[in-house]
Formats: structure tokens, C-alpha cells, sequence
């Protein structure tokens, strides 16, 4: 059963640790340090892989200094630039960023976290998928692998990344639509794939991703659409919350999610890095 938004510091923490874990996949961990989260995967460099999540430092100028020279130690001896992320709520201390950039870090990526709060829009349109005889709905990794890569090249075109990526998001696209509590939605129209989702299930919550419609087929309906079935399906599990991370400049993907009931939680979330 799906619970209500509270907006507070336990519901930040929660998201934040809940994501963490949802990427600890293959050699990728979440190593608990007491008062911060380490996502780390000693196989790839990625500063995305490797960070500090949901820190909970002292507000003491020369305690946080000390602290946070521990965690740069500790970055070197993993051979991984310092990376830390802040929360949507209740940072500690309240001037976390702050503090970072005055020690050289600075801002790589800017995310908003948003929760699911009314749960009927995305129902009634999921409902809508069968009256669309043009649609068909696929779950990647329960047929043809085949799929993975043309959900692989869907995303290239859609966030408009490097090419030579395709077969390392088809791999990974194969294994998130079978690890326990995951499913890749494919929403096809006339036999070819036009919009994907990612529902990931761990822990009593869902995590929501790799949102995508082909550009050709931007502005339709179909990332709301497959967007409601994730969430459909996520309910019709048992989730107790469904959240996503969007990026904080996306003024279109974040007015299609509040029009399907997701609530923005808090202040930008802060990717910072130290080189």
C-alpha cells in the first residue's frame, strides 16, 4: 500500500539509501560508514558509481574539516575522485554544498527528487493501454534479447549519449529486466519500440529510471504512458513508495510527472566532485 509524503529528513535518507542499494549490482556496493553511505564499484572509475550519499557530518567547522579529509582519504586509497552528493532535505550540516565548494569541489550534476503522491493518475491512463490496439507492452529480458539492444539504442538517441555505449546498456538492460523486484516496460507501437521505463522493487520501494521516448515520438503521450505502467505495475506489487530522480533543469519531465501525481521533494539535489 502506497504511503502518504511526508516531506521530512527520514523520507530524504530513505530515498537516498534506497537508491544507493538499488545500484549496488554485480561488484558495485553500499558500504555503511555510520554517517554517510559509500556506493563504490571497484571495477569502473565512473564518479556516478563511486560517492558519498546521505552524509550526516558534525556542524563544528573543524570537525567537518576533519571528516571530510577522512572521506578524501579514503577516495584516494580507493583510486576514485571525491564525490558527494547532497540531499533534498535536512543536510547535515544545512551547509553542506557550501562547505564543499569552499573546499574545491564543485557542482557536476543538479537532480530533483520526486515522490508519488496520487496514485489515480498513472492508473487511469495505464488502464487506457487497452484501448490502444496500435500498442503492445514488452517486458525486456522475459523474451528475445534482442530487445535489451534496441532499448540500448532508444536511450542513446533519447539522451543523446555516445553511440559505443549500446552494448554496455544493452547488458545492462538485460540484467535490470531480470534481477529480483526489476522489469524494463517497452511500450511498441506498430511493432516498433517507442518509449521504456525501468521499475526496480527492494526494500518496501520502487525506483523509477531510464524514462526515454524515442525523439521522433517526443511529445505523444508515450513517456507518461510507460511511466503509468511502471507504476501500475509497481502497486500492483505492494510498493510502499515510488520515486525518480530528474534533472533539476527538465521543466517538460518534471510537469509530466507532477500531472502524474509525483510531488518535487525539497531543494535541487547537488552532485559535487573534487578533481
Amino acid at each position: 500500500m502506497l504511503h502518504p509524503v511526508v516531506p521530512d529528513e527520514a523520507l530524504a535518507r530513505r530515498l537516498a539509501r534506497h537508491e544507493a542499494a538499488i545500484h549496488a549490482i554485480g561488484l558495485r556496493n553500499v558500504r555503511d560508514l555510520g554517517d554517510a553511505l559509500l556506493l563504490h564499484d571497484p571495477s569502473d572509475r565512473e564518479p556516478f558509481w563511486n560517492r558519498i550519499a546521505a552524509p550526516a557530518w558534525p556542524e563544528d567547522g573543524p570537525a567537518f574539516d576533519r571528516r571530510l579529509d577522512e572521506i578524501v582519504t579514503l577516495f584516494a586509497t580507493l583510486d576514485r575522485l571525491p564525490h558527494l552528493r547532497t540531499l533534498s532535505l535536512a543536510n547535515r550540516p544545512a551547509d553542506l554544498a557550501a562547505r564543499l565548494r569552499g573546499a574545491g569541489f564543485r557542482i557536476v550534476g543538479v537532480d530533483r527528487s520526486m515522490v508519488l503522491a496520487d496514485p489515480e493518475p498513472c492508473l487511469a491512463l495505464a488502464r487506457g493501454l487497452a484501448t490502444r490496439r496500435d500498442l503492445v507492452l514488452e517486458h525486456v529480458g522475459r523474451g528475445p534479447e534482442l530487445r535489451a539492444i534496441e532499448v540500448a539504442r532508444l536511450l542513446v538517441q533519447a539522451f543523446d549519449v555516445e553511440s559505443d555505449r549500446v552494448p554496455a546498456l544493452g547488458a545492462e538492460t538485460l540484467y535490470a529486466g531480470r534481477r529480483p523486484g526489476g522489469a524494463v516496460l517497452l511500450v511498441l507501437e506498430a511493432g516498433q519500440p517507442v518509449a521504456v521505463a525501468r521499475r526496480v522493487a527492494e526494500e518496501g520501494g520502487t525506483y523509477l529510471s531510464s524514462i526515454a521516448t524515442l525523439p521522433s515520438h517526443q511529445g505523444r503521450g508515450f513517456g507518461s504512458l510507460v511511466t503509468a505502467l511502471a507504476v501500475a505495475e509497481a502497486l500492483e506489487v505492494g510498493t510502499e513508495l515510488v520515486h525518480l530522480l530528474v534533472e533539476a533543469d527538465n521543466d517538460v519531465a518534471i510537469r509530466v510527472y507532477e500531472r502524474l501525481g509525483f510531488v518535487t521533494l525539497g531543494e535541487p539535489i547537488l552532485d559535487l566532485l573534487l578533481r
